[in-house]
């Protein structure tokens, strides 16, 4: 067989090398563009993998710690339906207790709903208040919930005559933290 059958010139630097190199031993160039153990075919599919890994964490991201309902605009749509107050003894103290029902009129489910009980005097003067936070609790869109609030008593019985249930804050169902 002839010499020339055997060798070629490289496209880059053309020295003769033999046909069957995958590397020119003058110029190191790669004789196959699209081998895949051609370091630039790696090199560009390492950066498209980077590329997509980097997307996909962004996107991960912004689901994780983006911008999540504002309960303030919905304070007005989470409504204490009913509500009654009680005060017991017991052998820890006294203590006052309103038990109740909310509903959601929102689009929106909430979680860890706070509510705070104000209780008044005759007078409608406000002797204390009691703060519950019920993280287990889920309020469901157009949905309701029961709740109690029990707070030890620092005033006598006959001194709590009135309350009011305020619903403070909450977060949006889908916020992780």
């Amino acid at each position: 067989m002839a010499e020339s059958d055997q060798t070629k010139a490289c496209p880059l630097c053309a020295e003769t090398i033999k046909v069957v190199a995958k590397v020119c031993p003058h110029c190191r160039h790669w004789q196959k563009k699209w081998s895949l153990g051609n370091p630039r075919i790696m090199a560009a599919a390492g950066t498209i993998l980077l590329i997509l890994y980097s997307v996909g964490m962004a996107v991960f991201l912004e689901q994780l710690l983006g911008p999540r309902r504002d309960f303030a605009e919905y304070r007005d749509q989470i409504v204490v339906i009913s509500s009654s107050m009680n005060v017991s003894q017991t052998e820890k103290g006294r203590y006052v207790s309103v038990v109740g029902l909310l509903t959601n009129r929102s689009d929106f489910t909430w979680k860890e709903v706070q509510l705070e009980a104000d209780y008044f005097d005759k007078n409608g003067k406000l002797i204390d208040t009691g703060l519950e936070r019920s993280f287990e609790a889920v309020l469901l869109s157009h949905g309701e919930a029961g709740f109690r609030i029990r707070t030890l008593a620092d005033k006598p019985e006959s001194s709590y005559v009135t309350h009011k249930v305020l619903v403070r804050t909450a977060k949006d169902i889908q916020e992780r933290f």
